[in-house]
Order: structure tokens, then C-alpha cells, then sequence
């Protein structure tokens, strides 16, 4: 099996050139500090699996996986230092991920795993899984988010977001008691979620609907809406038509 590492960070590279000596069906066909590079020696050299960190300066690592055509890509495993919520993109996905720092057991199993995709058929359903990831959709509907928060490229995955307000020329996405920017406006950011699960209640607010605990009518259809984090919203009557049809379909 050929394997091919992908971090800027050399310590990083190290650790994943030290563990993977010892397994001697693996060859290491080469190491890259950057983004750019590792699209190339990809390309090159077909690697059967690439170690992958995604928090990369210039060219990250979805940006990396975006630049290649879908029967060039390799089985994946991600390097990432993301807390443990974010990772659920990839359990989601089916996708294998090293949490950094990297455990020599869950290492092992990561790599028995890419030697089981160099079958074909598994090897295509892994690069669906990918495509599929990156492009954050399901049905039409986004799946997740990928927000900027300083340095760091985080993924925020829809189904956790409790609500959405507007700031200015963004929306900001509320999640676990967190809140992230997204540079995108609240009518298109409506139109990208799945109705079923989200409900826009007034033109700065939109609320996922399982997290919806009570109403309260205040008047002219326009009610106080609370969310299981504790927040309260109000609701207004050009929006009363959707808190309608939730309600009356009983969807929770």
C-alpha cells in the first residue's frame, strides 16, 4: 500500500512516518507541507491512501480534495486537532479521521481500514462519501457549514444548530451554546435548509424545529418562541404562514 502524508506541520509528519515504518506492506511515497504540493504529488504518484491534515495555510485540506477529479482520489484519512463535536462531519460521512495527538491504536484501525477500500467498489463508495462531505448537501439540503473562527477552519453541523440570527452581512449560527459567522444572507441561507427540520419565524430568526420546547401567543398570530438552550424568540406575522404548517403537521 502507498501512502502519501500531507501536514504542515514536520513534527506531525514524523509521528505518521514513524508509525507507518512499522508496517511493512506500507511505502511511503512522499511528504508535503502544503496543500499545492500534495495535489500535485497526488496526482503524480496515485497514492492508495493520504494522510491528510485539514488546518493548512493557503490550501487546506478540502480545498485540497475540491482540486482533484473524483476517480483520482485516494482513501482519506484526516488529520485533525477539532474538538470532538465538530468531528461528527465525519462520522456522519463515514470518513476516517486521526485525532491529533494521534493514539497508536486508533491509528492501527485507521489504516486496516484503508487497506479494506483497495477494492474497487469500496474505494468509489469512499469517494462519493467525500464528494458528498465537501459539498455539504443531502437531498438539496446543507448538511453542514465550514466557518471561519480566527485561524481555524471549523465544521458545524446543521442538524446542531439551535438558531440562526441575522448580523448585518451575515448570519450568525448558535450551537452548543457557541456562535459562529457564516457570510451568507438570511434569505438564502432559508432556502438551503431543509424545511422539515428548520422554520423561519421573522426575517432576522430561523430556529431548528426539534429544539423548539413551547409557544406562546402574544397576538395577531405572532408568538414567543423557546428553545431547549433557553433562548427566547419572537416570531412575527410574515412568518406566521410557516409556525402554521409546522404545527399542523406535527412534526417535532
Amino acid at each position: 500500500m502507498r501512502a502519501l502524508i500531507v501536514d504542515d506541520e514536520p513534527l506531525a509528519r514524523r509521528g505518521v512516518v514513524l508509525r507507518l515504518r512499522r508496517f511493512k506492506d506500507v511505502e511511503i511515497v512522499g511528504e508535503c507541507g502544503d496543500g499545492q504540493s500534495a495535489v500535485e504529488r497526488i496526482l503524480e504518484r496515485s497514492p492508495d491512501v493520504v494522510f491528510l491534515d485539514i488546518q493548512m495555510p493557503g490550501m487546506d485540506g478540502f480545498e485540497v480534495l475540491r482540486a482533484l477529479p473524483v476517480k483520482d482520489l485516494p482513501a482519506v484519512i484526516f488529520l485533525t486537532a477539532y474538538e470532538q463535536h465538530v468531528l461528527r462531519a465525519f462520522d456522519v460521512h463515514a470518513l476516517h479521521y486521526l485525532l491529533k495527538p494521534v493514539d497508536d491504536t486508533r491509528f492501527a484501525a485507521a489504516l486496516a481500514r484503508a487497506r479494506a477500500l483497495l477494492d474497487s467498489k469500496q474505494k468509489a463508495d469512499m469517494a462519493q462519501r467525500v464528494m458528498k462531505m465537501l459539498d455539504g448537501t443531502s437531498d438539496g439540503y446543507a448538511t453542514r457549514f465550514t466557518v471561519q473562527t480566527g485561524s481555524r477552519i471549523q465544521i458545524v453541523i446543521a442538524e446542531d444548530v439551535e438558531w440562526i440570527g441575522a448580523a448585518g452581512d451575515y448570519v450568525e449560527l448558535h450551537v452548543n451554546g457557541c456562535s459562529f459567522l457564516l457570510r451568507e444572507t438570511m434569505a438564502s441561507l432559508e432556502q438551503r435548509l431543509d424545511p422539515a427540520k428548520f422554520i423561519r419565524i421573522h426575517r432576522s430568526r430561523i430556529v431548528r424545529s426539534k429544539a423548539i420546547l413551547e409557544l406562546r401567543s402574544i397576538e395577531n398570530r405572532e408568538f414567543t418562541v423557546k428553545l431547549s438552550d433557553g433562548s427566547e424568540h419572537r416570531s412575527s406575522r410574515t412568518y406566521s404562514d410557516r409556525v402554521d404548517r409546522w404545527l399542523s403537521s406535527g412534526r417535532t
